[in-house]
């Protein structure tokens, strides 16, 4: 399944038990998630009959609302509390018994694949409910006043360009490994995976989210680009749109000749920098967010994203990950 250069790191338990810290976080904040998921729906669906009747009150909202938030979300969140609980399998699985293991667990490997791929798809109604509001702003949306523009550019085109890309690429991607495809294409895929994620997941959606949080919005604290004459807010800016947009693109021109599937060998190192830049990003945002007083202090979109909504900082676990493959000389053949 893999490569023979792997070999330098099915040895070393360092990257094991790192591969099993990664999967531990990535499981840990699922679950998380889905904790809070079970209590929302619980809520939402006991008081029915006030929050339909008194809150949102039309019942084509009604509709979109609970479709989007109370039936979708949770799936979304479900769905990747599943991929979360077999990542976090396998990785015990590795790092109890190595490279003996990868041969046998391509079925697994494929169901959380398509369980992230789950999450994705379970979004297609909150591009609705997006799209509603914006036609639509005077709805109640979490029971406050929406700025339908900000709702389209922070939730409504992100999720979209989500949806119609990532679980392409992470199906397509399962398809190659259950199959028993050979290593070139299942290294290619993963490389486009990779890509993906870094310029559409992590890129485009936190830049969206900036965007969003440019557009005045005085019901939540929402300045406008005014807020950018706060320094930790202009750094947290330039980080995340200049920032990520330099790793997405360093990590596409560390795995192009993979993609491409050139008979070159893939640089472990450079794919170290960007998983350590990757991981420093979500611990530099995440100081940068206790330091401006958090959302209490800032209510923006941007603040509510990066914070509390956040369900990506388990990728701060890159980091020690990436600081290992700096350390390895060896490179991948794809």
């Amino acid at each position: 399944m893999m490569a023979e250069s792997y070999a330098v790191l099915y040895d070393k338990i360092s990257f094991k038990a790192l591969i099993f810290v990664a999967a531990l976080a990535y499981f840990s904040l699922s679950f998380y998630w889905v904790i809070q998921s079970i209590r929302w729906q619980a809520l939402m669906i006991s008081e029915y009959p006030f929050y339909a009747a008194e809150i949102l009150k039309d019942p084509v909202w009604t509709v979109i609302f609970y479709t989007a938030e109370v039936v979708a979300g949770p799936i979304s969140v479900y769905s990747r509390g599943v991929a979360g609980f077999l990542a976090l399998y396998l990785a015990f699985l590795f790092l109890r018994k190595g490279k003996s293991v990868l041969s046998q667990i391509r079925g697994k490997v494929g169901a959380a694949l398509a369980f992230e791929g789950g999450y994705f798809l379970a979004l297609i109604p909150s591009v609705v409910e997006m799209v509603y509001l914006f036609f639509e702003s005077e709805r109640v949306w979490y029971f406050g006043e929406i700025n339908g523009l900000v709702a389209l550019v922070v939730g409504g085109i992100p999720c979209f360009v989500m949806i119609v890309t990532v679980p392409y690429v992470l199906l397509k991607l399962r398809s190659k490994i259950v199959h028993d495809t050979p290593n070139q294409e299942i290294v290619k895929w993963s490389c486009i995976v990779g890509v993906t994620y870094l310029y559409v997941v992590f890129w485009f959606t936190y830049t969206m989210t900036w965007l969003g949080t440019l557009i005045p919005w005085p019901a939540r604290a929402q300045p406008g680009i005014e807020i950018l004459w706060n320094p930790l807010a202009l750094t947290s800016f330039v980080v995340t749109v200049v920032g990520l947009f330099l790793i997405a693109t360093y990590g596409l021109m560390t795995t192009l000749p993979a993609i491409k599937k050139l008979p070159v060998e893939l640089n472990l190192r450079r794919i170290g920098t960007v998983m350590t830049a990757l991981g420093g990003y979500f611990v530099f945002m995440l100081a940068l967010y206790f330091l401006s007083g958090g959302y209490s202090a800032q209510p923006t979109a941007w603040m509510e994203i990066i914070g509390p909504h956040n369900a990506d900082m388990w990728c701060m676990s890159f980091l020690a990950l990436g600081l290992l493959l700096l350390t390895i000389k060896s490179k991948i053949k794809g």
